[in-house]
């Protein structure tokens, strides 16, 4: 009881951020995260790329999860998660024989990144949400560019709804946008986008 709440006025490590957002999350939540690093799973392997391509994504989308349930409760994504699954990502696309997904996953980083930075700039959405939407346009770019800007719009349009449903006008992007990731890479396993 002690440490959880030393580590409640300031956790510093990235696993106590998020042991902390785990331990104090609502069961809800609790159970939205597992079911999300299930649906990572079956997205990563239902997916039309190589083998190396569809575990990257899978990881990529449980560590996105993890960082989201960060970003709920402390209104921050953290860097180190959100870069592990950078590299997670460049990792899965550079152990291919091919060239062809690691420029779809550089040019959907820049592309989801890109939208999201000019939405930083007009509407104030934070860096690591601009972070964030490049790892995401990484992960479905390498499956399907066309994916990664469709992952940003879904995102937006998740806010959108949810802070209209809630009533706020502040609120965490990190969820809508694993939300944004998952429904594009579905469209891409079910073969709507090539």
């Amino acid at each position: 009881m002690r440490t959880i709440e030393i580590l409640r006025v300031r956790p510093v490590l990235t696993a106590d951020r998020v042991t902390v957002a785990w331990g104090e999350a609502h069961p809800v939540v609790r159970r939205a995260v597992i079911a999300a690093t299930v649906t990572a799973g079956a997205l990563g392997t239902a997916l039309p790329v190589s083998y190396t391509v569809r575990w990257s994504v899978a990881v990529v989308g449980a560590v996105l999860a993890l960082a989201a349930l960060v970003d709920v409760r402390e209104h921050k994504l953290p860097n180190r998660l959100v870069g592990a699954a950078l590299a997670v990502v460049f990792a899965g696309v550079l152990s291919t024989t091919t060239a062809a997904p690691l420029i779809s996953a550089l040019s959907g980083m820049v592309l989801a990144g890109g939208l999201m930075l000019l939405v930083r700039m007009t509407r104030g959405v934070g860096m690591g949400d601009v972070k964030m939407a490049a790892v995401i346009g990484a992960s479905t770019g390498a499956a399907a560019l066309v994916a990664a800007p469709l992952a940003i719009a879904i995102a937006a349009l998740v806010a959108v709804m949810y802070g209209l449903l809630a009533h706020r006008r502040r609120l965490p992007l990190g969820p809508a946008l694993w939300a944004g990731w998952a429904i594009s890479l579905a469209a891409v396993a079910a073969g709507w986008l090539s």
